[in-house]
């Protein structure tokens, strides 16, 4: 079982149609009228309906993440991936997180981060990180 998943309009808009092809409950933001809406604004609908953000806007959706105590989960990857890379990528993330939901474990408060090599790491952001 796949999480179903929200794409930032910095993500290519095909990814969603040829996720939807392989089953998942993905749409873009620019299909659901949210071009140009600020963070926050997608973050907020990305909640309301418990899905994982995928973006390569690490910074900024972290700090909601953060600030929000309970969410999803956010996925990123570099930017200046051509769509081919973010398929692969995402596809990767995917195929993590399916296999962290066998393991009884989710993304809830999580950010897994993709490198261009395909690695992922995964950071804790269910609790601010105090800046000093």
């Amino acid at each position: 079982m796949s999480p179903k998943l929200l794409l930032d309009e910095n993500v290519s808009p095909s990814m969603a149609r040829r996720l939807n092809d392989l089953g998942v409950d993905v749409y873009h933001a620019r299909d659901r009228g949210l071009s140009g809406a600020a963070d926050h604004v997608l973050w907020h609908r990305a909640f309301e309906e418990d899905r994982v953000l995928v973006t390569i806007n690490v910074r900024d959706f972290v700090r909601l993440a953060e600030r929000s105590g309970l969410h999803a989960g956010i996925i990123t990857f570099p930017s200046g991936c051509a769509p081919a890379e973010q398929f692969s990528l995402i596809e990767r993330a995917l195929q993590f997180l399916e296999s962290e939901i066998k393991r009884g474990r989710d993304v809830v408060n999580q950010w897994v981060e993709l490198t261009r090599d395909g690695a992922i790491i995964v950071h804790d952001v269910s609790r601010p990180i105090s800046e000093g």
